[in-house]
């Protein structure tokens, strides 16, 4: 029998991404409140303990002699929502380790998908898969470029910055990318077929360029 993973719906939750333009996100995010199931109610009281309450809406489970969790949405842009932390408050008293999982997916599957398809919101998942290495460094510098860009190509003076300090980071910490992998990773992220060829072909290019300039400056 087939071994479930308990951590695929929370690695799935962090991973999702729901794009549109301002008003559709804006229908989606309301949307959410009126497809929340049963259990389930928008946690108010925390989100105006954070920072910036107005990017940010947490839904809170918790019932009497099961687990407590709560789950984070964070609207990075105003055309992008990202998912955020998931708090397990309180562990179901039974030794019931999916239960987390089964939460979280119930919430995304049940409430939040609705949502987004109703609103006209795009849902993707950008990960790299198993022939890639990205370490964390990098990987946050993936995803602060995609917000930074929105799909914008060829990259404006605003994201150079950042591009050469993502090529950089993974050329000091011997990141290894998959170039089909990439590709998946930059259409999730929002950009197009045409700008994916040309990213994903710059990104090794500009790598194996400043590869080769430090190991003519090395002594």
């Amino acid at each position: 029998m087939a071994v479930v993973d308990p951590f695929v719906p929370l690695r799935d939750w962090r991973s999702s991404l729901y794009r549109g333009d301002p008003a559709a996100v804006d229908r989606f995010l309301g949307a959410i409140d009126a497809t929340l199931s049963p259990g389930w109610v928008r946690d108010h009281e925390y989100e105006r303990t954070r920072l910036r309450p107005d990017r940010i809406r947490c839904d809170l489970f918790d019932r009497a002699g099961d687990a407590a969790v709560r789950v984070w949405l964070q609207r990075v842009t105003e055309t992008r929502v990202r998912g955020g932390p998931v708090q397990v408050l309180r562990h179901p008293p039974s030794d019931d380790a999916g239960r987390i999982g089964r939460l979280v997916a119930e919430f995304a599957d049940g409430c939040v998908l609705p949502a987004a398809r109703a609103a006209g919101v795009r849902c993707t998942r950008p990960a790299f898969g198993p022939r890639s290495a990205v370490t964390p460094t990098a990987e946050m510098l993936f995803t602060r470029l995609a917000d930074t860009v929105d799909g914008e190509w060829p990259l404006t003076d605003r994201a150079q910055g950042l591009w050469d300090e993502l090529v950089s980071v993974c050329l000091a910490e011997q990141v290894a990318i998959d170039r089909a992998e990439l590709g998946r990773w930059l259409a999730d992220s929002g950009w197009e077929p045409e700008a994916v060829a040309a990213l994903a072909g710059r990104f090794f290019a500009d790598s194996e360029w400043l590869a080769k300039r430090l190991a003519v400056m090395a002594p």
